[in-house]
């Protein structure tokens, strides 16, 4: 098992036409959203924390995800602060709410996690055929616990994460880590997220194919090679 640490990142790279065309022998993976979720949605938690705050809403999980891919903090605090305050910003809305609302949310419980459906029997038909890595923006403890409580640590032959400081997809580099660490090129590598920020661009930018796990009302501001409705759809690979 290899566990990836920062290193400095590579160039962005396309994926050619030729590259679509090679064999596929390893399969990178996203974690939340992706293979499992909480038991308690974001949604939820969000909701809460606005309430206990007593602030009325004025963003969404969705404006929650897309500020967790541009910032980085030394703590989950931190990090809800930095995303919370910079969509006041852009609403015009007090810096102080942001931060009380930040303050209010409560951390979900990295235990409490079960697979998306399909997610189970996606990771025993890859790992059938393919070398799998798990590619996260998540910290090490935390995925680490999610990775233990749904006992799938043992498919994924390296795991990379986000380190204190450190970069976060969709910066390529830890695509290029992983890659390196598994000993496999780009053309022979296709990464499956539910991110269009910051999976699939990720991806490319690294020269990586990209499966992208279908997202309602998602904007397509990037274009994936392959699209799935479902983990299921993994059974038989849209690659293969």
């Amino acid at each position: 098992m290899n566990y990836v640490s920062d290193a400095d990142a590579s160039s962005d790279a396309n994926v050619s036409d030729a590259d679509a065309d090679a064999d596929v022998s390893t399969v990178f993976l996203d974690l939340d959203e992706t293979i499992c979720e909480h038991t308690r949605s974001t949604g939820e938690r969000l909701a809460d924390a606005f309430d206990r705050a007593g602030v009325e809403p004025f963003f969404d999980t969705e404006d929650f995800r897309r500020w967790l891919t541009t910032v980085t903090a030394d703590s989950a605090v931190e990090l809800r602060e930095r995303c919370f305050t910079g969509i006041a910003d852009e609403q015009g809305r007090a810096a102080a709410d942001a931060l009380a609302v930040a303050r209010a949310y409560e951390d979900p419980d990295p235990t409490a996690v079960e697979f998306l459906p399909g997610a189970a029997s996606a990771l025993d038909a890859l790992a059938a055929d393919h070398d799998l890595a798990l590619v996260t923006n998540g910290d090490r403890e935390t995925q680490t616990a999610k990775l233990a409580a749904l006992d799938i640590a043992d498919y994924f032959d390296a795991m990379t994460f986000t380190e204190p400081d450190g970069p976060v997809k969709p910066d390529p580099d830890h695509f290029h880590r992983t890659l390196a660490a598994m000993d496999a090129s780009a053309d022979e590598t296709v990464h499956v997220g539910n991110s269009l920020r910051a999976d699939v661009a990720g991806a490319h930018a690294a020269g990586v194919r990209s499966v992208w796990l279908e997202q309602p009302d998602a904007t397509a501001d990037h274009t994936p090679h392959h699209t799935i409705e479902s983990m299921h759809d993994l059974q038989t690979p849209p690659w293969a």
